[in-house]
């Protein structure tokens, strides 16, 4: 038995019946659907293979909604681009798509971005691997230099560290992402780039309105929220460590000691908290994760972390249903080093209920019962 959840992300290469079904069987907790990409119709399809993977499975599986949020994505355009350090680039702002970025002119459907934006402010592409500074602003065009270069294609993310948008948490798109994510009876949903408690509420007015006990999960990938996290804990029913963005709009070495105190108050306020991103990153490509991957899935663990989360590496990778069951090996592993340790001392207000709910669990396992009501 493993103390953390698997959560793994649904994509291009283990959406099909036969996939699935080994990801349950090797002990897939929730599965993971992104709204950032595809169609309502192809999310719907989805869930419905989910269920059916569940049922068959005779065990169950969560599904978690993640809404695309705030986050600036560039425009649509054909095939990808290789930026070198030097080039020169423009953004054009307020652009759905182009045709062609052989001019290295990429749209960004984001219109006011050129108004938010001063020369000198970095701007981050794809995770913050393609590294731009901004040299002058026309209108609704931006010229930038890049700094650090690499590949891009459409829909990639735009980060400003410096620049706060003025997007809303819940904008048109992501209400519409939501009450699809409701109708299919989702079991969590997920609200990207939550600034500030206020963030949350959008969200929940929609869930209370429908009529249904949604969770709601706030995902800490800006630094704003974690000026604000005390409230943003206790607005949400759980909360994810997405050090993706966190990682790219605070400095790296910044991440761990964050996602240590998230992980800490959501233990004392007794809500769930999952960590993700890049955990196993490296079996995107290779049937086994480095070391130090291994290590840091180990020590969220650990830290006492409710999930642990996969991303590329079940969505588009190429070893989704190792990824699972390499997971959950970790998982029992790191589960069983600190059984009998010390509780941290966040959890000592619940030692009563997890005594308890301990207990229960425990007797479960001594009578082989399949179900705790």
């Amino acid at each position: 038995m493993h103390r953390s959840r698997v959560i793994a992300t649904i994509g291009p290469s283990c959406d099909n019946e036969a996939t699935l079904a080994s990801m349950l069987e090797a002990g897939l907790d929730v599965a993971r659907i992104n709204y950032s990409h595809g169609d309502f119709e192809g999310k719907t399809a989805t869930i419905q293979r989910l269920r059916a993977a569940e049922a068959t499975a005779g065990r169950p599986l969560g599904v978690l909604a993640d809404l695309p949020g705030p986050k600036l994505r560039l425009g649509r355009f054909p095939g990808s681009v290789h930026l070198e350090r030097g080039m020169t680039v423009t953004l054009l702002c307020g652009e759905e798509a182009s045709e062609d970025v052989s001019t290295l002119a990429f749209p960004v459907p984001y219109g006011t971005l050129a108004e938010e934006l001063r020369v000198g402010d970095p701007v981050l592409l794809a995770d913050g691997l393609v590294r731009l500074e901004v040299q002058g602003i026309e209108g609704s065009i931006v010229s930038a230099h890049v700094l650090d270069g690499g590949r891009l294609s459409e829909r990639k993310g735009i980060n400003v560290p410096r620049t706060r948008v003025s997007l809303p948490a819940i904008g048109e798109r992501d209400e519409a992402c939501l009450r699809h994510a409701i109708e299919q009876e989702v079991d969590f949903v997920a609200v990207s780039y939550v600034r500030s408690a206020a963030d949350m509420a959008p969200a929940r007015r929609i869930i209370s309105e429908a009529g249904v006990h949604t969770w709601i999960i706030a995902k800490i990938e800006h630094p704003a929220a974690l000026d604000d996290l005390d409230a943003i804990v206790e607005a949400s029913d759980a909360v994810m460590v997405a050090r993706g963005d966190l990682g790219v709009e605070i400095p790296l070495e910044e991440v761990p000691a964050a996602q240590e105190r998230i992980i800490a108050l959501c233990l004392a306020r007794g809500k769930p908290v999952i960590v993700a991103t890049q955990m196993l990153e490296s079996m995107v490509d290779h049937p086994r994760p480095t070391r130090a991957e291994v290590s840091d899935v180990a020590t969220a663990i650990r830290q006492f972390t409710s999930a642990v989360m996969l991303s590329g590496e079940t969505a588009t990778g190429a070893y989704p249903v190792e990824a699972v069951s390499t997971m959950i090996r970790i998982a029992e592993r790191a589960s069983s080093a600190i059984d009998g340790l010390p509780s941290p001392p966040a959890l000592a207000m619940f030692r009563s209920t997890r005594a308890i709910t301990g207990a229960a669990v425990k007797l479960a396992a001594d009578v082989g019962a399949d179900r705790l009501i």
